[in-house]
């Protein structure tokens, strides 16, 4: 079987078996696994020259949601839209050098509250979603900067491009105190320890909630993160059977071989515990322009299995918990951020079939209080890999709690006090992709 290669490298990252000079292009842009799968194509773009590397890729995800008793009628309401639009780049200069820039337009054309598709409102603008330069001076290790996506754990890392089976991993759980996407700039440096890729690591800081003065008036907020201390993290991975070498990482590898991994991720801040605004930070003490801010803390572990079991047929299954501590606002019970979500995932292919089934919740600590991000979810249904994981279809089941039933423009957990205990929201989703 041959090995596995990313589309924007052209060869395995990281690879301690090759070591001629155009092959190291491969592990130089160890990053680049980046969000694009292992098992995507890209483009090879000519450059006619040996110390250049160039490739682009494009991944296009259509996606319809029908919300049942969305109407009068009691029907199934629903919503054509384009999921992800993406445009990306990545190549290598010199054998050493790195980049990785990716471009996108989320949820374009989905509905919004009013009933109309944003592409009318003019509310869904595309972004520049990664942006990273990297230096890999040795193999398996690489120091880069830029936009980068924080460290947290595998099962809340999937590679949207053909990394997960379902339809969406389970980022409704991830409580970072100020990211747009989950990225932000930053610096780390990653690679392997140990024999045959045994350990995998990611270490580095991030901008996380940067300096913010106190503010008084009829609006007094307080000061956040006083002299801009970065947000630190890192991520290790125990590589139980096999290896994984990129960022963006799959459910299922589609590939024939067998991997298992456990592993752990932390974020820290310094009186940085808001979330993503001064007026919803969890104060330890006074209020207002006067409060202190608690700090920002994430911790939790993953643990993954893959195995091909011959014959086209190839089981997976992971879990996870994740950890997020905001504190707890001086004088009241509980933050509606501080408690633990889980993650689990059972997936199945029989040839180019995959049935599967996945969920998540996510509680606050606080008893019957501050209840307002709680959530949970179960998902049932079928992949279709037409060609891989790169073309694929999907016909899911979905149970959201809480949610708004009927209202595709919200099918996504919903800010409701009273929790799981909340409105449900049952939906069909398909999605088509293509990635080249």
């Amino acid at each position: 079987m041959r090995r596995v290669v990313h589309p924007l490298l052209g060869s395995p990252p990281g690879d301690r078996r090759e070591r001629k000079p155009m092959k190291r292009i491969a592990f130089a842009l160890g990053l680049a696994a980046l969000f694009a799968s292992t098992s995507a194509s890209a483009i090879k773009v000519p450059t006619g020259n040996t110390d250049y590397d160039l490739n682009v890729s494009v991944l296009i995800q259509a996606r319809y949601e029908g919300t049942f008793e969305g109407s009068t009628e009691k029907s199934l309401d629903s919503d054509f839209f384009m999921r992800r639009a993406r445009l990306a780049a990545g190549g290598t200069a010199f054998k050493v050098f790195s980049f990785f820039i990716q471009y996108d337009n989320s949820n374009l054309g989905k509905r919004t509250a009013n009933g109309l598709a944003n592409i009318a409102a003019a509310v869904n603008p595309g972004f520049v979603q990664d942006a990273i330069v990297g230096w890999t001076p040795i193999p398996d290790f690489t120091i880069e900067a830029g936009l980068i996506l924080e460290p947290t754990l595998r099962t809340l890392a999937y590679s949207a491009s053909g990394g997960q089976v379902q339809i969406e991993a389970p980022i409704d759980i991830i409580f970072d105190n100020l990211s747009r996407g989950f990225r932000q700039g930053g610096a780390e440096i990653r690679g392997f320890v140990g024999p045959i890729h045994l350990i995998h690591y990611r270490l580095g800081v991030w901008e996380g909630f940067h300096d913010t003065t106190a503010t008084t008036g009829a609006a007094p907020g307080p000061a956040v993160n006083p002299g801009g201390k970065p947000m630190i993290g890192g991520h290790v991975r125990v590589n139980l059977i096999g290896d994984e070498t990129g960022y963006g990482l799959n459910q299922m590898y589609l590939d024939g071989k067998t991997r298992a991994s456990i592993g752990g991720a932390v974020q820290y801040q310094p009186r940085a515990a808001c979330g993503g605004a001064v007026t919803t930070c969890s104060l330890k003490s006074g209020g207002g322009a006067a409060g202190v801010v608690n700090d920002y803390k994430f911790f939790g572990g993953d643990a993954f299995l893959d195995a091909a079991l011959g014959g086209d047929l190839e089981f997976a299954v992971s879990a996870s918990i994740a950890r997020w501590d905001y504190g707890s606002n001086a004088g009241q019970t509980g933050f509606n951020r501080t408690g633990t979500g889980i993650t689990g995932e059972v997936d199945l292919r029989i040839g180019g079939i995959a049935p599967y089934i996945a969920a998540y919740r996510y509680l606050a600590d606080a008893g019957t209080t501050s209840k307002v991000v709680d959530r949970r979810k179960i998902a049932a249904g079928l992949a279709f890999f037409l060609k891989g994981q790169q073309d694929k279809i999907n016909v899911e089941w979905t149970n959201i709690t809480p949610g708004t039933p009927g209202n595709p423009g919200a099918i996504a957990p919903v800010a409701n006090a009273g929790g799981i205990n909340g409105a449900t929201t049952n939906a069909i989703w398909v999605q088509g992709q293509a990635a080249f």
